[in-house]
């Protein structure tokens, strides 16, 4: 990145901004001078208050599945019908709530008669008269006879509550005996229907269809509307977010009453495209020239199959300038990480459908899911490479494939290591992994010193951590003589490195690699909890009969759909952890800020 400094006459001040838009290079940096900054356009807070309201609308329009594409339109055209468009917009979105609220209401009145059906009761009739009322639960006939006082009631009994009619003047002790004897004391509707609770329950179903359709006339009427408006209204929408972007540009600049002066930066290599450009539109009245400067924004380079994974180092915080960007050591070891610790090829689809399904359903997590899928192939891999699918053993001597239906030839697919018979393997592993990962960060953080200070900082702060294990190793397999003279060495460069926080920090360095058995604790869970669940599922098979068999089913799906999520949940917090704490910082700082480009699409 290189910082560039561009000044002219304000008569060129308009040109300059639509020429570095279209360019879509420039990443302006806010000017924080003695100077004043300029100011908006004076179309900016009319365009923006027309952009609200304009996105408030759109918002209230249906989509297709396919996204309507945008259609050309000005501004004028729009501002003419807008007030016609946004009233017709809410009044129909209104219409289709109020329809909404019918529905719920008729459906709520509906549940009151379904419950007294069969009763043969006309509530309305009863409530019409002088003497008599009503009261309507789900009580037991018996009890309710024991408590109430008096015998001038009656009892109607429907499919799911009854109704007491009384006398007026007995209407305290019937509701006290209800009260005691009730489970579900219904609320009586307001407006009470003619007739029987059959004959109601027609009348509810009839207003229910007569609302549904005023509901769909509704809609229909908005899809019409939209179809004709919603991709103008688009057009429109990215029309205005340009211009006003244009028109709010001064506010990042420095101006005085002739000149103006905006900074910022530009790729290296397209810093003459740019000059070239500017000169060019502003007929050589503008001048650009390069500047000192600190803190340039960060543009992530790299490969497609890595790109996805920056946006698991984002989540963290982005890289600066000048630091090793991770993406690629989580591309890396990530997937390896989330598949080891899953390990079950079973799982390894369902958990691929969810990234799969939150990849369609949420746009802008679209490349974290994206990153998810690939870890879900390397649990797949694992899978095949241990043998499980749901718990089951597929391959080796164990194959249930072999052993229940008889398909030998999986039984002599051989096996890496079966986890839940081999956990000395899945421990040794577990340490491996975390002694290479933690060394690698200080490799990468030597790399990010040298580049910063020279060989001699890279070896102090980074190096000296390497040989530090070195001497302890050295101490371990050959003795003290070997190994404390490499050990004082390095304390004594790790000292001049770091000073007396790198002493402090040295039994850190245990604690980092002894968290990677979390690895080793997340992989025998993942194969337990599958076992619990095929155990549960295997006694209600073992019972025999239809029951049998559906609820062994039924045990099957939903105990792997929860372990499926519960899977990912620690497949991602544990694996993403150990690259965030255990092994980012030995290098990472982070703090970067993202480079964004002013006149850039968003990808």
């Amino acid at each position: 990145m290189t910082k560039i400094s561009i000044t002219g006459p304000k008569s060129q001040l308009e040109t300059t901004i639509d020429t570095l838009h279209n360019l879509g290079l420039l990443h302006i940096e806010d000017y924080e001078g003695e100077l004043e900054t300029g100011e908006p356009g004076d179309e900016a807070e009319e365009l923006s208050e027309l952009l609200v309201d304009i996105r408030s609308v759109i918002s209230k329009l249906p989509e297709k599945e396919e996204k309507r594409e945008e259609v050309k339109a000005s501004v004028e055209e729009v501002q003419g019908e807008f007030e016609d468009i946004r009233n017709d917009v809410d009044r129909l979105k209104s219409g289709i709530e109020g329809s909404k609220r019918e529905i719920k209401e008729f459906e709520e009145e509906k549940d009151f008669y379904r419950s007294l059906k069969g009763s043969g009761l006309d509530i309305q009739e009863v409530r019409e008269t002088e003497s008599l009322d009503v009261a309507v639960a789900d009580f037991k006939v018996d009890e309710f006879k024991e408590e109430v006082n008096t015998d001038r009631y009656d009892i109607f009994r429907g499919s799911k509550a009854s109704a007491v009619v009384f006398e007026k003047n007995v209407s305290a002790e019937v509701n006290s005996a209800l009260q005691e004897s009730g489970r579900n004391i219904y609320s009586i509707p307001g407006d009470l229907r003619e007739g029987v609770p059959s004959e109601a329950l027609s009348s509810i179903d009839s207003d229910i269809g007569d609302a549904e359709a005023e509901k769909e006339k509704f809609e229909n009427e908005l899809k019409v509307l939209a179809d004709e408006w919603a991709g103008k209204l688009r057009f429109v929408e990215g029309f205005l977010t340009e211009r006003i972007e244009k028109a709010e540009a001064p506010l990042n600049f420095a101006t005085t009453e002739r000149a103006f002066i905006a900074e910022g930066w530009v790729p290296s290599d397209m810093y003459d495209v740019v000059e070239e450009e500017v000169a060019e539109s502003a007929e050589g009245k503008v001048h650009i020239q390069k500047e000192e400067g600190e803190e340039a924004p960060v543009k992530h380079d790299n490969p497609g199959a890595v790109q996805s994974f920056e946006s698991l180092t984002d989540l963290m915080a982005v890289p600066k300038y000048n630091e090793v960007d991770p993406s690629a050591i989580i591309f890396l070891t990530f997937p390896l990480f989330f598949g080891f610790m899953i390990g079950d090829f079973g799982y390894g689809l369902t958990t691929f459908l969810v990234f799969y399904a939150g990849y369609r359903m949420f746009e802008g997590a679209r490349e974290i899911f994206k990153s998810l899928m690939w870890a879900s192939v390397a649990t797949m891999a694992f899978g095949l490479a241990f043998g499980d699918a749901f718990g089951f053993v597929i391959f080796g001597s164990h194959s249930i494939l072999a052993e229940q239906f008889g398909l030998d030839i999986f039984a002599q697919i051989p096996l890496l290591f079966h986890r839940a018979e081999h956990l000395t393997q899945v421990f040794t592993v577990s340490a491996l992994i975390g002694l290479v990962h933690v060394n690698a960060g200080y490799l990468v953080g030597a790399y990010n010193e040298y580049s910063r200070h020279g060989a001699k900082e890279a070896f102090l702060e980074k190096g000296s951590w390497l040989l530090l294990e070195a001497g302890i190793a050295l101490w371990y397999f050959i003795g003290m003589m070997a190994g404390l003279p490499v050990v004082l060495i390095s304390i004594i460069a790790l000292y001049l490195g770091e000073g007396v926080e790198g002493i402090v920090e040295i039994p850190s360095l245990l604690s980092n690699v002894l968290s990677y058995f979390r690895i080793f604790g997340v992989s025998v869970a993942a194969v337990a909890l599958a076992a619990v669940v095929n155990g549960i599922a295997g006694t209600a098979f073992a019972t025999g009969g239809l029951l049998g068999i559906a609820l062994g089913t039924a045990i099957l799906v939903i105990g792997h759909v929860f372990n499926t999520f519960i899977k990912i949940m620690e497949g991602f917090l544990q694996g993403i952890r150990l690259h965030y704490v255990e092994m980012f910082g030995k290098f990472y700082e982070g703090g970067g800020k993202k480079y964004a480009p002013f006149g850039a699409q968003e990808p």
